[in-house]
């Protein structure tokens, strides 16, 4: 990793480099695709604010708070923003990459594409992912699902598979002092009786697959006899891919259930939906 080093007054110090890479059609058109930012003890959102003070393209992904804006997607050291504090720090890199999906939405030259998916996609997904668990051998006493976007997967699955045993966790991300990377606790721990059961984790889609492998962690202390996991589509991106999933999608994936959530955000972003 890249330093800089400087001395004033007789005395030496370190200033950290880390990188913002640019992904996709964003390197395509910023025309590049690594941005050094002298990062120090920088969060994530501040680094993103000094690549954009470097490259002024990137203002088409960024806003001035360093967040990214609708139809962006943010990793920092692997790990979806959304997951993290502003002020987490940047150990290495930051990535930057728009999502592409079928359907758009234009305001001002600014454009974010959406795929909204149908009850028909929904019920087609899980009838593959519940088919995949039968051949598999697998048999789930327990279905634990993901607040919140797990919880109609779990319903669907858990009536497919005949699985009457049904519970949910919430997981909740916090750094401790000192620590940089996130650690979770469980804001709703399961209520139902797990231990020496068969549990199938259920969520929606695997992103970076951080809150599933949380998920699996947090089930894994009621002792559990077996742990599985299952979503309905996963990212090619992921960090986890679950035991069980019905498509990979690289798109921003609004499901049935969150329409009328994501196009508040959108309104709220100043576009038209």
């Amino acid at each position: 990793m890249n330093s800089v080093y400087s001395t004033e007054g007789g005395s030496s110090s370190t200033s950290r480099k880390v990188r913002v890479r640019l992904m996709g059609g964003l390197r395509e058109r910023v025309g590049r695709e690594i941005i050094e930012v002298e990062g120090g003890e920088l969060g994530w959102s501040a680094v993103l604010r000094k690549a954009v003070e470097q490259v002024e393209g990137l203002k088409e992904a960024i806003d001035e708070e360093g967040r990214p804006k609708p139809g962006y997607l943010v990793f920092v050291d692997g790990v979806d923003y959304r997951l993290l504090p502003e002020d987490q720090e940047v150990e290495e890199e930051v990535i930057v990459l728009p999502v592409t999906h079928g359907g758009s939405k234009e305001v001002s030259g600014r454009r974010v594409e959406l795929i909204h998916l149908t009850w028909r996609d929904i019920e087609h997904a899980v009838s593959d992912v519940a088919d995949k668990i039968v051949r598999s051998g697998f048999e789930p006493e327990v279905i634990v699902g993901i607040l919140r976007g797990g919880i109609v997967p779990a319903l669907l699955l858990a009536d497919a598979l005949g699985v009457k045993n049904i519970g949910v966790v919430e997981i909740k991300l916090y750094t401790s002092v000192g620590v940089r990377k996130p650690r979770p606790f469980l804001r709703q721990p399961l209520v139902i009786e797990v231990k020496d059961k068969n549990v199938l984790i259920v969520d929606d889609v695997s992103d970076s697959g951080l809150t599933l492998q949380h998920a699996i962690e947090a089930v894994d202390l009621y002792l559990p006899a077996q742990v599985k996991t299952a979503t309905l589509y996963i990212k090619p991106w992921t960090n986890l891919v679950p035991d069980y999933y019905s498509k990979s999608l690289d798109k921003w994936i609004v499901f049935p259930w969150e329409r009328r959530e994501v196009e508040e955000e959108l309104r709220a972003s100043g576009y038209n939906v």
